[in-house]
């Protein structure tokens, strides 16, 4: 199998199926290879995973991973990583805030580029466009966060490396995924961190995203324990945790 695309979700019965349907109309329009789509459900109470036994019978590729109880973003996909068949995993926001072109775009990049091992939707890099913006508090503690990463982790100032919408060649996602220890949304920031640190190399792509609001994250209180994260993250590198 060639593409496996990983969607981390917990209850989101009311999001989920309009990104579905635009999900697999590209792909019925764009995509001729072998693929599946795993919804990692983590936990949820609602009736996501109902819609997603339900809609097996529409998308016959797609499956349904569930686990018990809720954990987190980062431990969903990582453990979906494990399960995944493909020789590509992607891993995208149930909410669909990134355009489907991208799965396609990102594809054909890596078939030009071997060199490259992983691919981060960028909202910031030239040709980005951002369609709906968040509320101005977002976007600021956003800046804020780059600033810390600047700070911190040296990475380049104002780029965008942390957006949800990620693709790996199989053998570096295995190794990065082995490696990272963050179950809540900090996995995003450490999966990257793991990468620069274990030698694959990292491009970051233009994306066109829209903000589509309900999210649950709360900003100030998410804004400390990024930073704390952060900090956790630099404690294990020092431990050795990460090397190669």
């Amino acid at each position: 199998m060639e593409l496996s695309i990983i969607i981390p979700a917990y209850n989101e019965e009311v999001r989920l199926p309009a990104t579905l349907r635009a999900l697999f109309d590209h792909l019925y329009a764009h995509y001729h290879g072998d693929y599946e789509v795993i919804v990692a459900d983590d936990g949820s109470t609602d009736g996501t995973a109902a819609l997603v036994r339900q809609s097996q019978d529409a998308y016959p590729q797609l499956r349904l991973l569930p686990f018990p109880g809720n954990r987190g973003r980062g431990a969903a996909v990582r453990d979906a990583v494990f399960s995944a068949q493909g020789k590509f995993i992607l891993q995208m926001d149930a909410d669909g805030s990134t355009e489907m072109e991208a799965v396609t775009e990102f594809l054909k990049y890596l078939a030009r580029h071997p060199e490259a091992h992983v691919l981060v939707g960028s909202r910031t890099v030239p040709g980005a466009k951002i369609v709906t913006p968040q509320p101005w508090l977002r976007v600021f503690l956003g800046y804020g966060f780059l600033f810390a990463a600047w700070l911190l982790y040296r990475w380049p100032w104002g780029i965008d490396r942390i957006n949800g919408f990620k693709m790996f060649r199989r053998e570096a996602a295995e190794d990065i995924y082995r490696h990272q220890f963050e179950d809540g949304f900090l996995a995003e920031v450490e999966v990257v961190f793991v990468a620069d640190r274990r030698g694959w190399k990292v491009v970051e792509l233009p994306i066109r995203w829209t903000d589509y609001r309900g999210s649950r994250v709360h900003p100030w209180r998410e804004s400390w324990r990024s930073l704390s994260g952060m900090v956790k993250i630099l404690g294990r590198n020092r431990k050795g945790l990460y090397a190669k």
